[in-house]
């Protein structure tokens, strides 16, 4: 097959184009810092980034319902210490009260601060945080406690709220405050105490006074279970913040464009660019002549 200079000179004019191309498409990574600016351009990776970014958005939910389960547990946290210090409180109440020295007036004055010691338990029940019910289970909405210190009996503060913290995985936060206040023996032992002040009644006094050690020791196990919760919630944390990394860098391996390669490879493009230009011009000037003569 025989070469001709018009075959020459179309090779080399396309050299020069592709030359162009690249050269502008290396400047385009350069200035974007991207490898490609459109999906279409590199089909493949642009599948698997989208897979990423959902998984980064899925991420951060997952982070954001940790937070929130956090930030209630800390709440949880800090009303398990106010609980423990009004049940000793009150505990101490109760052995003062017990003694034979005691009198009935003074009884009664120890049941007035039971009675606001009461009230301080149900306000610590009722404790808002976002506009919800901290312990308000799945009635976040409504008060868990009435001023009497019982549940609502149609919609009581039962089952606490989980929390997906990952794939599959959920979590609880606080719990309800059945769990907190009644079950716990807390509001129990108090209105018993309450009731053996203002009757004056001593064995029923130390009868109360040993129901409130018992609530105490049930809180010390909600205080070790809100202990464990918060620890798991942190551990997710952790974990979440590995996946987040890793799906990162896979994602920047296939969208960030290396720079300082792209400019080593502009340099060369541009060399072989101004080569394949030169060449051209060469020919051109050479098949002008054949022509003229």
């Amino acid at each position: 097959m025989r070469i001709t200079n018009q075959m020459i000179l179309s090779r080399s004019l396309d050299s020069v184009q592709r030359g162009q191309q690249e050269a502008a498409r290396l400047q385009r990574q350069i200035v974007t810092g991207r490898k490609f600016e459109r999906l279409s351009d590199a089909p493949l990776d642009a599948r698997s980034v989208l897979e990423h970014d959902a998984d980064l958005r899925a991420s951060e939910q997952y982070n954001r319902n940790i937070e929130a389960a956090q930030a209630r547990l800390a709440i949880a946290d800090s009303t398990t210490d106010a609980i423990t210090d009004l049940l000793s409180r009150a505990r101490e109440l109760s052995i003062q009260a017990g003694s034979d020295t005691v009198s009935a007036e003074q009884r009664l004055g120890a049941q007035a601060e039971i009675q606001a010691i009461r009230d301080s338990m149900i306000q610590l029940a009722n404790r808002e945080f976002n506009g919800a019910y901290v312990f308000g289970g799945t009635y976040a909405d409504l008060p868990p406690l009435d001023p009497a210190g019982a549940l609502d009996a149609t919609f009581p503060a039962r089952g606490a709220p989980r929390y997906e913290i990952g794939p599959g995985m959920t979590a609880l936060a606080a719990h309800d405050a059945g769990q907190m206040f009644i079950d716990s023996d807390v509001i129990a032992s108090l209105d018993a105490l309450d009731a053996a002040l203002g009757a004056n009644d001593v064995p029923g006094i130390e009868a109360a006074g040993t129901q409130l050690t018992g609530a105490i020791e049930n809180v010390q196990t909600l205080v070790a279970d809100v202990g464990a919760r918060q620890a798991s919630l942190d551990m997710a944390q952790e974990r979440q913040a590995i996946v987040d990394e890793t799906v990162s860098i896979r994602r920047s391996t296939l969208v960030d464009a290396p720079i300082e390669e792209a400019i080593t490879k502009l340099v060369a493009v541009q060399s072989a660019y101004q080569a394949s230009l030169l060449t051209t011009t060469r020919l051109l000037e050479t098949s002008l002549v054949n022509y003229l003569r």
